[in-house]
């Protein structure tokens, strides 16, 4: 999160996922738990996993109905989501109260308590795992559409697919254990780290591709901050040559494509309104040429409207071609335009 340059609510649901992910490892973790146990009995750091997993169940609902509706989702629902963590979590405190007394293992209890408790703690990351997968297998059935979101969807049923083996085992377990058949249950510690670690780092893989691009962003080392940089001399120019091609946003911050995108709609608006200086230039004009045009229009102020029926050539919109146009431009920038804080920040942000 303090990598992201924006931060949606998806980000923030995964965030709360991850955040989740590390606690319930980390508390699972021998070295960890023995360090804790100083000051903490271990059945209630047992209690605190099983919460942190809880926790992770209703992340996984709210990035589900994010996923699906792919729209936010109303404020109370996020209330009434984390309202359930919190009973079941204090279902799981109340179920597991002797167990913790005696600092053993709910496992270790006879009667009704493991089943219900096992139950309690893995059944609703179970079904919050349903209405993501919903949305995978959509993914994966339109493969046509986009293969790149076929194949993350499909690492996505992966996942799911081990976490549902872990829980309905986990389920199965405690409910042999308490109709007294504790003898046919197997030891599932080592197993554990196996169905709940390899998906989870799999998911922390599918978190890089975001980072990265996140970085390159704040490094200015991305394609669009490199073209901001190249169109920033010619569109300063033009934008105080011709301050009514300006499109008011008022957007503080915006992302580098959206930026690079609006600073070439006014530079292509700027073109435009100097159609009589360009329309006189060969089909495919060489840069420089197109700079003295624009300079020549932009030094007559208004009285570049003058022919209204003169049209733009066909070049103007072509982006490839406007930053060739801008390099030669920043090359023969003779007086450098003077550049406020704000206003660079609006056209660099």
């Amino acid at each position: 999160m303090t990598v992201l340059v924006e931060r949606l609510s998806l980000d923030w649901a995964l965030a709360t996922l991850a955040m989740s992910f590390w606690f319930t490892a980390l508390l699972r973790d021998r070295a960890v738990q023995s360090v804790l146990t100083r000051w903490i009995a271990l059945a209630d750091i047992r209690l605190a996993t099983h919460a942190a997993a809880l926790c992770a169940a209703g992340a996984l609902v709210w990035i589900g109905l994010l996923w699906h509706a792919r729209r936010p989702v109303r404020d109370s629902t996020i209330v009434l989501i984390w309202v359930g963590v919190a009973v079941l979590v204090l279902a799981l405190a109340w179920i597991s109260a002797p167990a913790r007394a005696a600092d053993i293992a709910v496992e270790e209890l006879s009667g009704w308590r493991p089943g219900v408790y096992l139950m309690t703690y893995s059944l609703p990351t179970a079904l919050a795992e349903l209405l993501p997968l919903v949305t995978a297998v959509s993914l994966v059935w339109h493969w046509r559409q986009s293969l790149a979101r076929a194949v993350f969807a499909g690492v996505i049923i992966a996942c799911i697919a081990v976490s549902q083996l872990d829980a309905w085992t986990r389920i199965l377990t405690g409910w042999m254990i308490t109709a007294g058949q504790d003898e046919l249950t197997i030891d599932r510690a080592g197993t554990n780290d196996l169905l709940f670690l390899a998906p989870v780092a799999l998911l922390m893989l599918l978190a890089l591709p975001s980072i990265a691009t996140s970085l390159a962003i704040r490094l200015r080392r991305d394609p669009a901050s490199r073209n901001i940089a190249i169109l920033e001399p010619m569109w300063a120019d033009m934008m105080d040559a011709r301050p009514e091609m300006r499109l008011h946003v008022k957007a503080r911050k915006t992302l580098p494509q959206v930026t690079e995108h609006r600073m070439l709609i006014e530079i292509e608006d700027t073109m435009i309104s100097a159609a009589p200086y360009l329309a006189g230039l060969d089909p495919r004009p060489d840069p420089s040429q197109v700079c003295q045009a624009l300079r020549a229009a932009l030094d007559e102020g208004e009285e570049g409207y003058r022919d209204q029926d003169a049209c733009a050539p066909a070049w103007v919109g072509n982006e490839a071609f406007v930053l060739k146009i801008a390099r030669e431009w920043r090359k023969t920038r003779l007086v450098p335009a003077p550049v406020t804080e704000p206003h660079l920040r609006e056209a660099t942000v």
